[in-house]
């Protein structure tokens, strides 16, 4: 039975949830109008569908063709100028001596998570990538079944697996999973991470987690 770790991908190995942050503020005054962006409130971790039907909650007559279209427009740019995580170059070879197989699994669509991966070299030490958004039998966070998806094809067990995650719901959907849940301080704005099993505010720290027995 391997060993697994995955990655979230928004916030943990890109830092582009401040270039998010603004592109939506934007985006949902312009698109919605005032009264229903104030009504929407942090959408932080939450994926393109769900955030959807919180504005059709809030009273939203923009189709969602739209929304998704309007969207999905500021992505390219964010994902080839947002930062990348500080020692994510390295990251891959590290968790492949300590006898990791890697994987990713986001809510983003694969094509995004693309554009940010040719900008690292963690791309060659992967094994699996899983876009939620892409994937529509398999529901979203804080769901478990993308983690457990993921699990099952990287040949793991829960107990045998870590995810790095910088959200609640993300949290949430590893402890779900069963997995052993780090709680990726780094990028994380504006919020409190919850109910990780452990915290690290950088790639180092996660390494000195990993070094211990994550399975006690």
């Amino acid at each position: 039975m391997n060993k697994a770790f995955i990655f979230d991908f928004d916030g943990v190995i890109i830092n582009n949830e401040p270039a998010w942050e603004q592109a939506k503020e934007e985006l949902y005054q312009r698109l919605f109008g005032k009264e229903v962006y104030l009504c929407l409130g942090s959408t932080l971790g939450i994926n393109m569908d769900d955030i959807y039907k919180r504005a059709q909650k809030c009273g939203t007559r923009v189709s969602k063709k739209t929304f998704l279209k309007e969207f999905q427009s500021y992505a390219p740019k964010i994902y080839q100028s947002a930062p990348l995580a500080e020692g994510v170059d390295a990251i891959g070879q590290t968790l492949t001596d300590l006898g990791y197989k890697i994987a990713i699994v986001s809510a983003s669509p694969m094509e995004w998570i693309s554009i940010a991966l040719k900008r690292t070299k963690l791309k060659k030490y992967l094994t699996y990538a899983l876009s939620l958004y892409d994937r529509i039998d398999l529901p979203h966070k804080p769901a478990p079944d993308g983690y457990l998806e993921a699990i099952k094809i990287l040949k793991a067990s829960p107990k045998a697996t870590c995810v790095l995650e910088d959200s609640n719901p993300g949290i949430e959907s590893a402890k779900a999973a069963g997995v052993f849940a780090i709680g990726f301080q780094q990028n994380s704005i504006g919020h409190e991470l919850k109910n990780a099993d452990a915290y690290a505010k950088n790639l180092d720290e996660v390494v000195q987690i990993l070094k211990k027995d994550i399975s006690k």
